[in-house]
């Protein structure tokens, strides 16, 4: 089970955010690089940087930033915020992003979904953002769909894709745990492979969901826990690797 670390930018910063409410941002670090090369020191190989500019303009904001922290720490990244055109992914994709999230153009155009997948395979993920119940949000997660996790995750296996990230928003940036029946419920009920990111707080929770790798769960995305040192990333890791 990987363990991710996670990079919010908005104006060139890192920054978190708590629901994924914009007036709630706290900035953690000027320099998004300092950041990387923090998390790549303690173990990290993968990077989820999401330009959160980018996901409430729907035009990637921080592409630039992304880019050179892997050139310079030749990490590995996947990247997220404003893929709302096929050009926008395609100019992604030839940048040198090893894997690009897609959300809300995904969720509202179906055949975008399908052509970007029949380009690219796993070079995309799809990242489906709730709230309590299940509903996936889209935009930023500032407005409501008509979708929920269930019958939208029944979709997307029609067409072959197999694994996603989930994030429950009404958790992320709050630290205060994971709902381990809810996405016990989701792998049961969509037979996906699954990313999850939002509440992680403790290396409990990174626990428990080892626990379930068997059943499904591939990776955590951290953020504020390891920005407020309730997670030590290099210990992370090591649950995530441990295959006891």
């Amino acid at each position: 089970m990987i363990v991710i670390p996670a990079i919010d930018l908005i104006d060139g910063a890192c920054v978190r955010l708590s629901e994924g409410k914009f007036n709630t941002k706290k900035k953690y670090f000027d320099n998004p690089l300092e950041v990387a090369e923090k998390w790549k020191s303690q173990g990290a190989e993968w990077l989820h940087i999401i330009d959160l500019d980018g996901a409430r303009t729907g035009e990637a904001k921080n592409l630039k930033i992304a880019l050179g922290i892997k050139e310079k720490l030749d990490l590995k990244i996947q990247f997220g915020g404003g893929m709302r055109s096929e050009k926008i992914l395609e100019k992604i994709m030839e940048s040198g992003i090893d894997r690009a999230i897609l959300g809300t153009k995904a969720i509202e155009d179906f055949s975008f979904l399908k052509k970007s997948f029949k380009s690219y395979k796993n070079r995309i993920i799809l990242s489906l953002d709730f709230k309590k119940g299940g509903q996936i949000l889209k935009e930023g997660w500032q407005k409501d769909t008509s979708f929920n996790i269930f019958n939208f995750s029944k979709k997307i296996k029609d067409i072959g894709i197999k694994e996603i990230i989930i994030t429950d928003v009404s958790r992320d940036g709050m630290l205060k745990g994971i709902d381990v029946n809810f996405i016990k419920q989701i792998l049961d009920k969509t037979g996906l492979s699954l990313i999850i990111a939002g509440g992680i707080s403790t290396i409990e929770d990174i626990e428990s969901l080892k626990k379930l790798e068997h059943r499904g769960i591939k990776g955590v995305v951290i953020g504020k826990a390891l920005y407020e040192g309730g997670i030590n990333l290099k210990k992370a890791i090591k649950v995530g690797e441990n295959d006891n």
